[in-house]
């Protein structure tokens, strides 16, 4: 049987002169595990939807801030690091995912761009509560048709922007106690968010049953 292709988006890193394309290998690591082909979805190619047409299914990597043009506020400085190739990239993934119907999986800021890109809004930023915790960060989940976690899971958590408005159709799943939304889930359509980082906590059960459903939605289609 041929193997399912994830289309993956990239991340950028100037070092000097030089800028670098790349791709986290943990993400690579919790495909090739569910025996997935993977491909990296290059910035600026004006054949991505080409691409896009080869792939089963996708995954939006965690990175720097999304534009906030995009859910029509302006950037007074709060959100950092903004890279319009990364925004039109992760805009044409979502939109065609969900055009096709194509499973779709968000981890941090993949999770905040799919819910920009489908017409919801962020909060900018919600200062260092979220920042930097390698494990110990509780989410309180509830029952849901495509992701069933335990009532009360540990994460990590790495972000200070947030999902303010749900995007439509959509529906939040997991919270942080101080109402943070941790996941969403779209109503219909095979597309999860995550906002906390579950590559890096592969082996553990709430990473499990992400990545084990990612791959039985692809393996569906």
């Amino acid at each position: 049987m041929k193997k399912k292709l994830i289309g993956v988006t990239p991340r950028l890193l100037t070092e000097g002169d030089t800028v670098k394309q790349f791709v986290n290998e943990v993400y690579l690591s919790a495909l090739i595990k569910r025996d997935f082909n993977v491909i990296m979805l290059t910035l600026d190619n004006p054949q991505l939807d080409d691409v896009l047409a080869l792939c089963d299914g996708f995954l939006i990597t965690g990175g720097s801030d999304v534009d906030p043009t995009y859910f029509h506020e302006v950037n007074e400085g709060l959100s950092k690091g903004v890279k319009p190739q990364l925004d039109k990239v992760d805009q044409q993934v979502v939109l065609y995912a969900e055009k096709n119907k194509l499973p779709m999986l968000g981890i941090c800021r993949g999770h905040q761009t799919i819910n920009v890109f489908l017409g919801g809004s962020l909060f900018q930023d919600i200062g260092d509560t979220h920042r930097n915790i390698a494990n110990g960060h509780e989410v309180h989940t509830i029952e849901n048709r495509l992701l069933h976690f335990s009532p009360n899971i540990i994460t990590n958590s790495y972000h200070h922007q947030a999902i303010k408005k749900l995007a439509p159709h959509t529906t939040a799943i997991a919270w942080h106690k101080d109402g943070t939304i941790e996941a969403f889930i779209h109503d219909y359509l095979p597309i999860i968010g995550i906002q906390w980082h579950p590559e890096h906590l592969q082996g553990t059960t709430p990473s499990e049953v992400i990545f084990d459903k990612f791959a039985e939605l692809v393996n569906q289609k």
